[in-house]
């Protein structure tokens, strides 16, 4: 009989942390980045005759899957490249849009027209006066057009500095964590928590690889470590000129080791400042190959040179070579819109095709980069779903846990009383 004592007071004790436990995944319901605690509990040893002794509390544990978080954080850091890649893209794309009535095509087309009526009447003085006009309108959209590119340049640059930096302090962050982790004499739940949701924030910016082996912390970013020992920290910093745009070539390095990013929004930074895998770069290379080809077409098919530069920086329009123009000038330069065998860059075509090309171009880049990132984001949403199914708190679940471990306190307690009552009429036998 007094073993019910002991039995019961195990259950009432056991139930009241149950009770503290559930509370508190309550009251977190809503705090960010908190993984609710699940209560761990065993029967006690038995002693004799299989009876039982009671039930033991053996602590609380965070409800998570390292696992299935490390696919999460592997994956998000996937779709924040082409969240990344999509934000250059579409604003590239803004760059170049058109109508019917403007944009460069348009502009393009008036200068052939232009020319097409001066050759019809090579001496009209308000023919010339358009052809100038049109001439000097093409220079300006292609000039346009280089100085946006070259200004998101100037801005994933400014992106790109950002967003090192707010690496750096998100490692200096997790390292300050772990110092109070290795401090605390407690389980430090909250600390972990707050280490998660700050590497969940880094896997944004980067490919990371967490060990948390033999509780000494470790995190690489793409292969290199960064953090080490739990509190060594190694901090990121660019390598790259950015004084000449027309080559860039950017990385990211750590205590020297040059990194190899393979996801994460700084690989689209990084990516699109170094020339040859630059969406950007490519764009205005293309703008360069077509103010080149312009040059040399009026130049080779013309007396006098409309056109003069080796790109779209230095493109120039001869306006006082208008009037020089001969007949035999015109006609050759009127069939600049009808050749389509024209050498522009590593292609043959005409201006208009090319240009339009390069829409096609920009725009299929745009349409294949959503594609990708609709898909990633599929598979996060998925993942997510699963882990928050795991770890967040489901206010109707704890609720009924509530109500069971109040249920199972009053029970015990009704077995201390019961007990009590039947010691009190033993002794008054």
């Amino acid at each position: 009989m007094i073993d019910s004592l002991y039995i019961a007071k195990s259950g009432l004790n056991t139930s009241r942390y149950s009770v503290d436990v559930t509370s508190n995944n309550i009251a977190n319901e809503n705090s960010d980045g908190y993984i609710k605690r699940v209560v761990n509990t065993s029967e006690l040893s038995t002693l004799e005759n299989d009876i039982g002794n009671g039930v033991s509390f053996d602590g609380v544990t965070r409800s998570a899957s390292v696992y299935l978080y490390d696919k999460l954080v592997s994956q998000s850091s996937l779709a924040s490249y082409y969240e990344q890649e999509d934000s250059i893209l579409a604003n590239l794309e803004i760059m170049f849009s058109e109508t019917e009535s403007s944009g460069f095509s348009s502009t393009l087309n008036n200068f052939f027209n232009s020319l097409e009526s001066l050759r019809n009447d090579s001496t009209n003085l308000i023919y010339q006066n358009e052809l100038s006009t049109q001439s000097s309108l093409l220079v300006d959209s292609l000039q346009s057009l280089n100085n946006e590119l070259e200004d998101t340049f100037k801005t994933t640059i400014e992106q790109l500095e950002e967003q090192v930096d707010s690496v750096n302090n998100i490692l200096e962050q997790i390292v300050y964590l772990n110092e109070k982790i290795i401090q605390s004499n407690t389980s430090s739940y909250d600390l972990l928590d707050k280490r998660d949701a700050l590497e969940k924030e880094l896997s944004t910016y980067t490919n990371i690889e967490v060990n948390r082996d033999n509780d000494t912390y470790n995190l690489k970013i793409s292969g290199v470590n960064v953090i080490f020992n739990n509190t060594n920290l190694h901090e990121l910093s660019i390598s790259g000129d950015f004084s000449d745009l027309d080559n860039l070539d950017t990385s990211l390095t750590v205590y020297n080791n040059k990194l190899s990013l393979s996801s994460g929004s700084l690989k689209s930074l990084t990516q699109n400042l170094t020339s040859s895998s630059s969406n950007i770069s490519s764009y205005k290379q293309s703008l360069n190959d077509f103010a080149s080809a312009l040059v040399d077409y009026t130049s080779n098919n013309s007396s006098v040179a409309l056109f003069s530069g080796t790109d779209v920086n230095s493109l120039t329009f001869n306006k006082n070579n208008i009037s020089s123009l001969t007949n035999g000038d015109l006609e050759n330069l009127a069939q600049i819109q009808w050749d389509d065998n024209i050498s522009i860059g590593s292609s043959n075509s005409s201006f208009s095709k090319f240009y339009q090309n390069l829409l096609v171009t920009i725009s299929s880049n745009v349409e294949n980069n959503n594609f990708k990132l609709e898909s990633q984001n599929a598979i996060v949403n998925s993942l997510e779903s699963t882990y928050n199914n795991l770890t967040k708190v489901d206010p109707d679940e704890e609720m009924i846990n509530l109500l069971q471990y109040q249920a199972a306190y009053e029970a015990n307690a009704k077995v201390i009383t019961v007990v009590d009552e039947m010691l009190q009429t033993l002794l008054n036998m």
